[in-house]
């Protein structure tokens, strides 16, 4: 089993490259988005792609590969994309769910607006401090992408290496 990181602070693309992963290769790729799950799963001759904000501050030693995503340009546009989710939804923030839980509810606004100011606020600040996290302990495993394509262009060739090995492996005990 090898398991890979994508993080990134949010609303920047992460789900999008692990779901394109997981789409690609089906039967070889185990995804797991970590605002939901708590577990990695361990499953023999798998690659698990982890989806985390937080990747970087829960035991990155655990990862074989990491893709740190930095956000596209127009990365609060985005921002706004979601906040319109929420409001229209009545869910706001899907991993910690807050608000009213009542589409088009006035009361989630400032709730929302909350949320929205501090992410892009601080947005350069937890990409400095995570990116010297990188420099200081993990740069032998962690590549620094600018886009879901470039993401994907770095990981396929992983990918296709390790199931090329385990079949080849499996040819030989056949044997």
């Amino acid at each position: 089993m090898i398991i890979f990181l994508i993080t990134g602070i949010g609303c920047i693309g992460k789900s999008s490259l692990r779901e394109k992963i997981a789409m690609n290769f089906p039967s070889q790729v185990i995804s797991v988005d970590m605002d939901y799950e708590k577990e990695i799963p361990h499953v023999k001759n798998k690659i698990v792609i982890v989806e985390s904000v937080h990747g970087l501050d829960e035991n990155p030693q655990k990862f074989d590969k990491i893709l740190y995503l930095l956000p596209p340009k127009g990365h609060t546009v985005l921002w706004l994309i979601r906040a319109w989710i929420w409001f229209s939804t009545g869910i706001v923030d899907f991993a910690a769910p807050k608000g009213k839980r009542k589409k088009f509810a006035i009361s989630n606004i400032p709730i929302i607006l909350r949320i929205l100011t501090r992410n892009i606020m601080r947005s350069k600040k937890w990409i400095r401090a995570d990116l010297n996290k990188i420099k200081k302990k993990l740069k032998y495993k962690t590549y620094v992408i600018s886009s879901i394509s470039e993401g994907y262009k770095i990981i396929k060739p992983w990918i296709i290496n390790y199931i090329n090995q385990d079949n080849i492996c499996k040819n030989l005990d056949k044997k």
